[in-house]
């Protein structure tokens, strides 16, 4: 006989590679387009199993997006968990290590993390076209890595306010440098001559993100507009 823990370790693997299908899945097709059949055939399933787990395709969907926010999560929220335990008075030399740290952390995370090519695409139909789905990456994801870059940012330039309009303009431009060597990786590749970027390659963006954004910050002759 099946014990009751060993069912609930059977739908908990079900359940999980269920999600990793639908992110594979939905990462490529957009949802009307998406294949419930395709999904539980790459979860090796059925289709009873996403109503059990989810409810509906539009569950799985949203369950798939809070799966991926938690598992980007599992990689960088320690760092923002650090960075919002980090006293007011951190002066500017510890905050510019800390972004360098969150930079790198980042950087790894879109550029050599498995989940990365799927992430990507997940992430980007969502910004094109919001659904619920935004809702939940922007509340569990988004958000927390911007106000975390924001907060060091505001640390190292203290002419910026985090919550201000520019501190959140300079934030997503910072990520932004980041997401560039993402969403572009075809022709960058293509320009070096190699298939994915190596571990060298990954550092060298972030240093080269973390050159760049503390070079701007420690500008005395950059203006920014009033709030």
């Amino acid at each position: 006989m099946v014990s009751l823990q060993d069912q609930k370790s059977v739908h908990s693997d079900t359940r999980t590679r269920l999600l990793k299908a639908a992110l594979k899945v939905f990462s490529q097709r957009d949802f009307d387009a998406a294949s419930v059949r395709d999904i539980v055939q790459r979860a090796d399933a059925n289709v009873a199993a996403v109503s059990y787990h989810f409810g509906s395709k539009q569950g799985l969907y949203l369950a798939t997006a809070e799966f991926l926010a938690d598992a980007l999560l599992a990689r960088m929220g320690p760092m923002l968990a650090e960075i919002r335990n980090e006293s007011a008075d951190t002066d500017a030399a510890a905050a510019e290590t800390l972004l360098r740290r969150l930079i790198h952390g980042l950087s790894d995370t879109l550029l050599s993390d498995g989940i990365g090519d799927d992430a990507a695409g997940f992430v980007l139909r969502e910004q094109h076209q919001p659904t619920a789905a935004f809702d939940i990456l922007y509340e569990r994801l988004m958000a927390p890595m911007q106000q975390g870059f924001a907060r060091l940012v505001a640390r190292i330039d203290p002419t910026i306010d985090d919550d201000s309009r520019t501190g959140i303009l300079v934030t997503h431009a910072l990520i932004g440098q980041i997401l560039a060597f993402r969403m572009a990786r075809s022709t960058v590749l293509r320009r070096l001559g190699q298939p994915a970027f190596s571990a060298t390659d990954v550092a060298r963006i972030a240093a080269l993100t973390g050159d760049l954004t503390c070079k701007a910050l420690h500008n005395d002759n950059h203006r920014k507009p009033t709030e």
